[in-house]
């Protein structure tokens, strides 16, 4: 685990990390771009959120730019493989990443070593949503609220369990913190996405989960699934009946996570720039912000400097967290 004082270059790396280009880069290769192929990389299974957000961008970049967009999905080691994929690919804007907040920006404090630099690696390019998460479990567990939860964490130290898309995401972060908060003990059990992790509670062999919106939605309103607490500070316009943690006697539980697009370090300019453009006009279309707005996620789209300062800032927050909560990546 890297310590708090080395974050303190995390800044400056994330403010240069847009200008990490040559003079000569930066003036070309944006005209023509793109002439070939696009590749979204994810780091999780088909089915969770990062899956879906992708998709829905991939598609609409696809039809205004004519050419494929494919959503390439690397899953595993906590989505150390598809960052590495990206962090070593051509700066041509032609490999993308695309994630959530948790293990990009939790992974250089949980991990000793990784493949690649978090923040001198990657140019960003925009945060495109916040998400709503919310802590979930099978219908037939014995628990409607979190105290309830609680209750029974501590009635059974040690049995239940509670599932991720991977070691280090913010699944992973909150419910650690929830163990330190509530001192008690659910183990983890790690998934390679959010889509397996939520079968495994529709399943009933996992206890809880802490998911996304976007992937949970399906399963609760099959009915798969119940909703306990909402982690963001407010409810969820989505299912206003559900309250926030805060309200259920835990603020400091309270968790938000946002996603977004980042490219390989040195990429020109130019082409960050054009890619930024068109992922928020994807975004601020009616149909794609009404469809955000059905997943429990808050359209953003911001500039690559804002995005980048957003890592600066979590980068630096969830290192005191996993220290303070004594959390290590599994």
């Amino acid at each position: 685990m890297q310590s708090l004082t080395l974050t303190g270059a995390v800044a400056a790396f994330c403010l240069l990390a847009v200008a990490l280009v040559a003079p000569a880069q930066s003036q070309g290769g944006a005209q023509d771009y793109p002439q070939r192929p696009i590749r979204l990389v994810v780091g999780y299974a088909p089915g969770g959120s990062t899956d879906i957000f992708s998709r829905i961008l991939g598609s609409h970049m696809t039809q205004n730019w004519g050419q494929q967009v494919v959503v390439d999905n690397r899953s595993g080691a906590s989505a150390q493989i598809a960052t590495d994929i990206v962090a070593k690919a051509p700066p041509d804007g032609y490999t993308l990443l695309v994630t959530p907040s948790g293990t990009h920006t939790a992974n250089v404090s949980l991990f000793k070593k990784l493949p690649y630099d978090t923040v001198k690696d990657f140019a960003p390019v925009t945060l495109f949503g916040w998400v709503t998460n919310m802590i979930v479990t099978h219908p037939s567990t014995p628990v409607s609220t979190l105290q309830e939860l609680i209750q029974l964490a501590k009635s059974k130290p040690g049995e239940l369990t509670y599932a991720t898309s991977s070691a280090g995401s913010v699944g992973h972060l909150s419910a650690e913190l929830l163990n330190s908060l509530a001192g008690i003990k659910i183990v983890h059990v790690p998934y390679k996405g959010g889509g397996p992790a939520l079968t495994a509670i529709a399943s009933n062999e996992i206890s809880i989960m802490f998911a996304a919106l976007p992937s949970a939605s399906p399963f609760i309103q099959a009915k798969r699934i119940k909703p306990i607490a909402v982690t963001s500070p407010k409810r969820s316009p989505v299912l206003p009946d559900v309250p926030t943690v805060a309200e259920s006697g835990l603020p400091g539980l309270a968790v938000r996570e946002w996603y977004g697009v980042l490219a390989p370090a040195k990429t020109p300019v130019a082409v960050i720039d054009k890619l930024n453009a068109e992922i928020v006009r994807i975004i601020r279309k009616p149909e794609v912000e009404a469809r955000f707005a059905e997943l429990g996620t808050d359209v953003v789209g911001n500039t690559p400097r804002e995005f980048a300062k957003q890592i600066d800032s979590d980068i630096r927050m969830w290192a005191k967290v996993i220290k303070e909560a004594g959390i290590q990546g599994n």
